[in-house]
């Protein structure tokens, strides 16, 4: 009798060691999971919208549900990015949530060092969905996300030097110097040999203090007398812009004559000048 009451005893105690070994795959039915897809740290550039996504492991939903995220790291809001919302949907039956977009802010400034976002999943509207994938130590609950602040290292005295100025005629060349923000671009200008002389003064704006790109402007430019026996002048037509990334100057130019002493137009010259 004491035999069987220990092999009763037995049999019972290796029953309960087999219910609690860990299963080798999940029961999707009773374990649901959201996490973000990607299991490597994300790298963006320094502006545009960059879209994120995030999965889910579970027996199939017929109703919507959402997650909160939360945003921590380095790169401040409303500064360096945006984000339209924290909250992002699953559709009925998705494994693939809607994105959540990040805006990049491009600040045109140059950074001492590239900036960090961590998204953290905050909370899920079904209370019967874990966060993070797995029973245990549960992963991909946290996206870190690098921006690369990586405008150009070269300022406005690039265009110190000899350019090529396309106009909508023949390609050419003409010289630029810098004096503060100041660029004198000496040559011809407009595609007319006699208007060579031209030593035209154009002021380099950034849009903000020590951004790559910005306005080129010049005033009303007097040539004077020249070869062909007439009086020119040069006027701006609508805005300039300079870009020292892509070390580029765009600049309208009306040229005007001197007829009866008043100033006739003549024509217009749109100038893309370049670094060779």
């Amino acid at each position: 009798m004491k035999k069987l009451k220990y092999l009763f005893i037995l049999v019972l105690a290796l029953s309960f060691l087999g219910c609690e070994e860990t299963p080798e795959l999940y029961d999707f039915e009773r374990y649901k999971f959201v996490s973000f897809i990607s299991e490597e740290e994300s790298v963006m550039e320094n502006a545009g919208d960059h879209d994120i996504f995030l999965r889910y492991d579970g027996s199939t939903l017929e109703e919507d549900f959402t997650v909160t995220l939360s945003v921590g790291g380095t790169a401040q809001e409303g500064t360096d990015y945006n984000v339209e919302s924290k909250t992002v949907v699953f559709k009925a039956g998705e494994i693939k949530s809607e994105p959540f977009t990040i805006d990049v802010i491009d600040n045109l400034l140059d950074g001492t060092e590239d900036l960090t976002m961590e998204i953290t999943i905050e909370s899920v509207s079904n209370p019967n969905i874990d966060i993070g994938l797995g029973i245990v130590n549960q992963s991909n609950k946290i996206e870190v996300v690098t921006i690369l602040d990586n405008e150009c290292s070269e300022d406005i005295d690039i265009f110190a030097t000899d350019l090529n100025c396309a106009t909508p005629w023949t390609p050419h060349t003409v010289t630029g110097t810098i004096d503060g923000s100041v660029l004198t671009l000496s040559g011809n200008l407009v595609d007319y040999s006699p208007l060579s002389v031209a030593n035209l003064e154009v002021n380099l704006t950034p849009v903000e203090a020590g951004a790559k790109i910005g306005s080129a402007s010049f005033n009303d430019y007097y040539v004077g007398l020249v070869s062909d026996g007439y009086v020119y002048q040069f006027r701006q037509a609508g805005e300039g812009t300079y870009d020292v990334c892509n070390k580029t100057i765009t600049i309208s130019i009306e040229v005007y004559w001197e007829s009866g002493g008043s100033w006739a137009y003549w024509y217009t010259s749109d100038n893309i000048i370049t670094i060779p």
